[in-house]
């Protein structure tokens, strides 16, 4: 971030009452306001746009949404990749994108409220996605695979596995981002903490790979692909960004002040954890490209 204290006067201005400007998108590189046409200007070059987000902050989800329909109104030809949805579903994913089965029996066939509990938030994004024949890609890994390597580490998958699901080097850089956000966890020790970060880099790649092979199909070579993951994914470009740098990219985080809820059990199970800005100041990337501070 070249000039944070920049960027903390532009936040500060934009949540002072009295500010008129309803969407405010601050160019995080250049610490610098943008509007919302030189915003979609910007993306509408890019292959694949990072929508990052918070699973449960339904501000973050209208976010999103907006940001497609604005691109589709655009002209820009658009694919969407969710983390949500497992690559292994595909089949099922194109019959609902093409209109052959409705909402709710495209989420009963792939029991996605079993794998996703707050699957109805994506509910808008990909009835959109079917309305203007937008195509859908799965993307996530299925999840016996992190299950497995979360649990005993990446050698203890077969070597088959191993073939379909390779492990990308581990920087340090990539290590000391990650681990504050795992040892909120208070089952988390330095072992679990290092099958954990295994088990998420396999699944970034495998994400990544999925965008990438469809950005080089027949279907895909001309779109634009939104990807909509938890931003843990992506921030600071580490995570799924890593693995895609081939094609030209932009990340957007959202603002929200919706509070985050955390169950009775998830609050059992967690514990204090420094993430200030501090805890991440030997990152010398930009958390994101863009950032919108949403007005309710």
């Amino acid at each position: 971030m070249n000039n944070p204290w920049l960027i903390f006067c532009l936040l500060f201005s934009v949540l002072t009452p009295g500010w008129s400007i309803e969407k405010t998108w601050i160019d995080i590189l250049h610490g610098t306001l943008v509007n919302q046409q030189e915003l979609l200007k910007d993306l509408s070059q890019s292959r694949i746009i990072y929508l990052g987000e918070v699973h449960t902050l339904k501000t973050h989800h209208k976010a999103q949404l907006d940001i497609l329909r604005l691109l589709y109104s655009r002209g820009v030809p658009l694919a969407l990749a969710l983390e949500s949805l497992d690559a292994q579903d595909q089949k099922l994913v194109n019959q609902f994108a093409e209109g052959h089965l409705s909402f709710e029996q495209f989420a009963k066939l792939i029991q996605w409220q079993k794998k996703w509990p707050n699957y109805l938030d994506y509910r808008p994004l990909c009835l959109f996605a079917q309305k203007h024949r937008i195509p859908i890609i799965g993307i996530d890994i299925q999840p016996s695979i992190p299950s497995k390597i979360a649990r005993s580490g990446y050698s203890s998958l077969t070597e088959k596995e191993k073939k379909l699901y390779p492990l990308p080097s581990l920087s340090p850089l990539y290590k000391n981002f990650l681990t504050p956000f795992l040892a909120v966890h208070s089952f988390m020790d330095d072992k679990r903490i290092a099958h954990a970060i295994e088990a998420q880099r396999v699944r970034e790649a495998f994400m990544a790979k999925q965008i990438m092979n469809f950005l080089e199909s027949p279907l895909g070579i001309h779109r634009t692909v939104c990807v909509v993951t938890g931003e843990i994914h992506v921030r600071y470009g580490l995570g799924i960004p890593q693995f895609s740098r081939r094609y030209p990219q932009r990340l957007i985080l959202f603002g929200s002040k919706e509070p985050i809820k955390l169950t009775p059990k998830e609050l059992q199970a967690s514990k204090k954890i420094d993430l200030s800005h501090q805890k991440f100041s030997f990152i010398r990337s930009p958390v994101a490209d863009y950032f919108e501070v949403i007005q309710e």
